[in-house]
């Protein structure tokens, strides 16, 4: 049911059987039978005709809702499946650059934990975050963060993005100027790209308007989301710049939004290349490998913003 689920949403997309088969890799009458097949199971008509092509019909729109919010849970599914797949009970320790512990570390690490609850994953500090550093002898593995893709030891891409709470005036952009800054210390890698965002966008940062300034990105978060509760839909927005790794879960809830900013809509996305190398630890090499395949389903599973 769920493979003649994608069949059809494919096909409702493409509108066309042809490119829908080679899509899926199957033939087209194979795509024709599993339509059909569902339009008797369901009792509906899901295309009807027009001109040459196909056109979904009204229930084949209704079912669209539908079949992509399930075909979104398989997805969840495998991809948590996938991630179970590497349990463990071994301790591990991953040197990392300071950043990173602000990016995506700390959900990096919970979701590891809570997968393998008797086992403990620890963090290695490095100074910079600007490249791969001689792994310590007790590092099982060490990600750099970079402008670069590390090939096949690259496993994750972050954004910054600028996000505000979702009860905020709705509006198509905001100019920066006349929006509220919330800005945060303790991560000075973020703060640096920060300021050289609005710099390229030609704005001074010292002369925009900071409501206020937390102590890390932890608070910066918690204090956009306590603003968003306010009785009033306010027309000036709070503006934080996060990491999609960071805001993501509030994304998908539908707490926070991103937020378009007049000024930056022609100026290239900040974002971090997250690479993962094998450590110098004894037996780091066997850990290694499932740690690697973990990190690629996790990030999947990130990527559903």
């Amino acid at each position: 049911m769920d493979f003649r689920l994608k069949v059809f949403a494919t096909a409702a997309h493409t509108l066309n059987y042809s490119r829908t088969a080679q899509q899926l890799g199957i033939s087209q009458p194979s795509v024709s039978t599993h339509i059909k097949l569902l339009e008797k199971e369901l009792g509906v008509q899901l295309f009807s005709r027009q001109g040459k092509g196909f056109v979904l019909t009204y229930s084949g729109e209704l079912l669209l809702q539908k079949a992509e919010k399930i075909l979104s849970l398989y997805d969840e599914l495998h991809q948590e499946a996938a991630l179970m797949s590497n349990v463990t009970e071994r301790s591990l320790a991953i040197e990392i650059p300071k950043a990173i512990y602000f990016g995506i570390f700390p959900d990096f690490a919970a979701d590891w934990c809570r997968l393998s609850p008797k086992s403990t994953i620890h963090h290695i500090a490095q100074d910079t975050s600007a490249s791969r550093k001689t792994p310590q002898k007790q590092a099982d593995a060490v990600i750099s963060a970079s402008i670069n893709i590390g090939g096949e030891n690259h496993f994750f891409t972050d954004t910054l993005l600028a996000v505000t709470p979702s009860r905020i005036k709705e509006d198509q952009y905001y100019d920066i100027a006349e929006t509220k800054l919330l800005l945060y210390e303790g991560d000075p890698e973020t703060s640096a790209d920060i300021t050289a965002l609005i710099s390229a966008a030609g704005l001074n940062p010292q002369t925009l308007t900071v409501s206020a300034t937390m102590k890390d990105p932890v608070s910066a978060i918690k204090f956009l989301v306590e603003y968003g509760k306010g009785s009033a839909i306010a027309s000036t927005p709070l503006v934080c710049f996060l990491w999609k790794s960071q805001a993501g879960e509030l994304l998908r809830k539908g707490t926070l939004k991103t937020i378009s900013l007049t000024e930056m809509s022609e100026t290239p996305a900040v974002r971090r290349n997250y690479n993962l190398y094998p450590g110098n630890a004894p037996g780091g090499k066997d850990a290694f490998a499932g740690l690697m395949e973990f990190a690629r389903g996790w990030a999947k599973k990130k990527l559903l913003v």
